[in-house]
C-alpha cells in the first residue's frame, strides 16, 4: 500500500525533526531514520519504519498511534465525551464540543484532539481558528478533521502492528 517510499537525507531529517519538536513540544529520538512515502492520498513520514506523521499542506500531523509514543505538549484540543462518536465518524470538530485547547494555536495550525475523560487522542486536523476562539466562541467549525479513529489510515496502521 505504501508507494514511492524513499529515505530522507540527514540534513532533511534534522530540519523535519526540529520542526516537529518545535510545533508540538515533544522529543523525537536522537538517532532516527526517516522515510517519505505515499499512502492513499497522503504523503506520510515513517520514523524508524513506523508510520508516525502525515503531511497535509506540507505541515506534519501526528498519526494517532504516534501521539501515544511522543506525548506532545502543544497544539492539543480537548473535547467533551458527546463529541467522540461524531469524531469517530470523521466529523469536523465543532466549537461547542471543545472544553479546552492550547491557547497558542493559530488558524491553519496542525492540531491533535483528545477526549476529556481518558485523555486519549481521537483525531488530528487543521485548526480553523485561533486557540482563544476555540475555547471562547459558542458556535462554528473549529477543526477540520484529517485523520481519526477508524479511518483508512488508522486501519492500515492497525493491520501492520
Amino acid at each position: 500500500m505504501l508507494k514511492n517510499r524513499h529515505a530522507l537525507k540527514k540534513k532533511e531529517i534534522r530540519r523535519l525533526k526540529a520542526e516537529i519538536e518545535k510545533i508540538y513540544d515533544c522529543k523525537l529520538p536522537d538517532d532516527i531514520d526517516m522515510e517519505v512515502a505515499k499512502l492513499f492520498d497522503f504523503d506520510v513520514i515513517l520514523v524508524n519504519r513506523s508510520l508516525d506523521f502525515l503531511l497535509f499542506d506540507e505541515k506534519p500531523l501526528f498519526t494517532l498511534t504516534a501521539i501515544e509514543r511522543y506525548q506532545p505538549k502543544k497544539k492539543f484540543v480537548i473535547v467533551d465525551k458527546g463529541a467522540v462518536k461524531f469524531l469517530a465518524n470523521g466529523a469536523d470538530v465543532m466549537v461547542p464540543g471543545i472544553v479546552d485547547a492550547d491557547r497558542d494555536i493559530k488558524e491553519g495550525d496542525p492540531v491533535w484532539v483528545k477526549e476529556e475523560t481518558h485523555g486519549k487522542a481521537i483525531s488530528v486536523g487543521i485548526s480553523m481558528m485561533n486557540g482563544n476562539d476555540l475555547i471562547e466562541l459558542q458556535k462554528g467549525r473549529g477543526i477540520k478533521s484529517i485523520h481519526w479513529i477508524g479511518d483508512k489510515i488508522w486501519k492500515f496502521i492497525s493491520k501492520s502492528l
